[in-house]
């Protein structure tokens, strides 16, 4: 028998002892931090009400019986955003130019991570200067991400590696540079150019600087927020745009924009101005992609992570809700199924990572096999491409499955690095 799947039910059905286990949009949209509760009393039924138009019950972990009639009434669909410009259109003003990869992960990896600890340490810098009340240097950023975009250009895989590793440093340290990361390789994707880049980079590295004027206690608790904590929380948008207003007479507009919203939604449901479809500046709407990946994909202290594969369906099911379709897209082409980095199992039993994928082919990327099928660590790794025949009138080696970072005691950094 099949795994029972979550129920899609609407807010007027809804009754305490049912498990919500999923929302209509994304979690990061409302007070609701836990992904996943169960439904005590009327009043989160109510509280619910005023983010969400459906929610997705866990028939398995909820105490109470679903026998009702899951279909919406009339009024409760959630609205489609609407682009006034098409994207098409929009994209040809920025003067796009096409990008072709210039090397090989496993060449550029050291420059990428050498552009990733500099920026590191910068954020250092930046917090160190918020804590003692002073200005940020945007100048130094700016000098900073030059490194960072200049790789991303040649090589953007080597970055997605990096953003996927997950370091001990604290969430809003660690997430601020991941969405630098993917907001230049979104920008990279759908060709905007250079110069560009670097800003969508500067404004992914500030959005969520506000966040550090924000008490701890609030950004770590692990119950639900209480609607005056989440208004709280909300408010690092104001303080992340007053700090970089602060800190730069010449930070470019665009940035500016990026930075206020970037928690606006293409249907118009997001914060904190309800800004719907091309309302919304096009680095804001990159920005809401790449924030909301990362905060999937990383472990908060109030949920766990999810995989890669998850966060895409999830997203893609946003798709035309919260973000726009176009930018969704080119989000998914620039990942792709197994992102660099991705540790997986092969059919031949040996252990490696995706270092690159293969256009048309993206069941089969090129590999670079470290374990042998029973496990030991080769003494000299072997780059493995997928695609093409390994064994002739042999059964094509293939990706078994995905492993968990870790597995066999892999650490995918210091196999580079």
């Amino acid at each position: 028998m099949g795994q029972l799947q979550p129920k899609k039910v609407y807010l007027q059905h809804l009754q305490p002892g049912m498990y919500v286990s999923g929302l209509d949009r994304p979690w990061l949209d409302t007070p609701f931090s836990l992904q996943g509760f169960m439904i005590q009393n009327e009043a989160q039924i109510k509280n619910l009400s005023l983010f969400c138009d459906y929610v997705f019950i866990d028939e398995k972990r909820s105490i109470t019986q679903l026998d009702i009639d899951t279909k919406p009434t009339p009024s409760n669909g959630r609205t489609l955003g609407v682009a006034a410009t098409s994207f098409k259109t929009e994209i040809a003003a920025h003067h796009p130019i096409h990008y072709t990869e210039q090397t090989s992960v496993t060449t550029e990896i050291r420059d990428a991570h050498s552009a990733y600890q500099n920026i590191r340490d910068e954020f250092d810098n930046m917090a160190s200067r918020v804590g003692r009340g002073k200005a940020l240097n945007i100048a130094h950023i700016n000098e900073v991400i030059t490194p960072l975009v200049d790789s991303i250009t040649r090589k953007p895989g080597a970055s997605i590696w990096l953003a996927r590793l997950k370091s001990q440093d604290s969430y809003t340290y660690r997430h601020c540079i991941a969405v630098a990361i993917w907001c230049t390789i979104i920008g990279r994707q759908i060709g905007l150019p250079k110069k560009e880049l670097a800003l969508l980079s500067t404004g992914g590295m500030l959005l969520d600087i506000g966040k550090l004027k924000i008490p701890p206690a609030i950004l770590n608790k692990t119950e639900q927020l209480s609607q005056r904590e989440f208004e709280l929380v909300k408010k690092h948008v104001d303080l992340s745009l007053k700090m970089a207003r602060e800190s730069s007479r010449t930070l470019p507009k665009s940035v500016l924009d990026m930075i206020a919203a970037h928690h606006e939604r293409f249907n118009g449901g997001g914060y904190p101005n309800a800004l719907q479809g091309t309302q919304i500046p096009l680095y804001a709407r990159i920005a809401a992609i790449a924030d909301c990946y990362d905060a999937m994909t990383s472990q908060r202290v109030y949920a766990k992570p999810i995989t890669h594969a998850a966060a895409i369906k999830k997203m893609y099911e946003w798709r035309g809700f919260d973000f726009q379709p176009e930018l969704i897209d080119a989000f998914i082409q620039s990942v792709g199924i197994y992102p660099t980095g991705t540790l997986v199992e092969l059919t031949s039993g040996e252990v490696g990572i995706v270092i690159r994928e293969n256009p048309g082919k993206r069941l089969r990327p090129q590999v670079l096999v470290v374990l042998d099928s029973v496990k030991n660590e080769y003494q000299h790794f072997k780059e493995l491409d997928l695609a093409q025949p390994q064994d002739p009138g042999g059964t094509p080696i293939e990706i078994l499955k995905t492993l968990e970072p870790g597995a066999y005691g892999l650490d995918p950094e210091a196999l580079y690095l």
